[in-house]
């Protein structure tokens, strides 16, 4: 069983995800708790809507959960019930609906959480709390997945970029967005070159939104634009 849990990074991921839920809990309080499921629900339930009556493909789920278990671990958990449905529900159709050929190219969670922060709804990170177990976890995951170029294409840059206007980036850093979400594979590309690319994109934009539009989450907002040059980047051989 661990063998194939190392194997399928996936179950990994949606493992350190239930882990970093579970910690979270008593400072949650049972709130938190429904909040979080009912996010992996709602993400779940409708991909296998979409899957089983439009798309009549195979039921696999993991993707889903773990778009569910982002959104709602990131969203305000005191906010009204429908914010969570609708941005739980936006992440999981954006999947289906804005694809290039024949793929998704954005970060299915990422979109939900974009979405939900041009409409200032607060973004909180409650998930993410844990660094030294996410930091841990995420590296082994981005070693596995060859994504380590990934992560030092935006770290180089967001810290670079931060340090030189005299701001503490380690005060800001979101490890869970590093080694979580912006290395999720299908959007983030593979190859050392295409990846740095990725990467370095992210952080710079990272530090253009927070520079010059504070009111939006800059991670989320970097990862979108990253996202948007996938096409290009696709030309890069491996």
């Amino acid at each position: 069983m661990m063998k194939k849990l190392l194997r399928d990074k996936k179950d990994l991921v949606i493992l350190l995800l239930g882990i970093l839920f579970l910690i979270k809990i008593p400072q949650g309080g049972i709130r938190f708790v429904f909040w979080v499921l009912s996010g992996v629900l709602i993400a779940a339930g409708c991909d296998i809507l979409i899957k089983r009556f439009f798309l009549h493909q195979e039921l696999v789920l993991k993707s889903a959960i773990i778009s569910g278990f982002i959104v709602s671990g990131i969203l305000d958990y005191h906010q009204p019930w429908f914010i969570l449905l609708i941005f739980s529900l936006l992440a999981i159709l954006s999947k289906h609906i804005i694809r290039f050929k024949g793929r998704h190219i954005f970060n299915p969670a990422n979109v939900g959480l974009l979405a939900a922060s041009l409409f200032g709804i607060p973004l909180t990170w409650n998930i993410g709390s844990r660094i030294y177990i996410t930091i841990a976890v995420g590296i082994y995951i981005a070693y596995s997945i060859r994504k380590l170029p990934h992560i030092l294409g935006f770290l180089i840059f967001f810290i670079g970029l931060f340090v030189s206007q005299g701001i503490n980036p380690f005060s800001l850093i979101s490890w869970f967005f590093i080694f979580i979400m912006l290395i999720e594979p299908k959007t983030s590309g593979f190859g050392k070159l295409r990846g740095f690319i990725f990467g370095s994109i992210a952080g710079i934009a990272s530090f253009v939104i927070y520079r010059f539009s504070p009111q939006y989450d800059f991670f989320i907002g970097s990862l979108f634009v990253a996202n948007l040059f996938n096409p290009l980047l696709e030309r890069i051989k491996k």
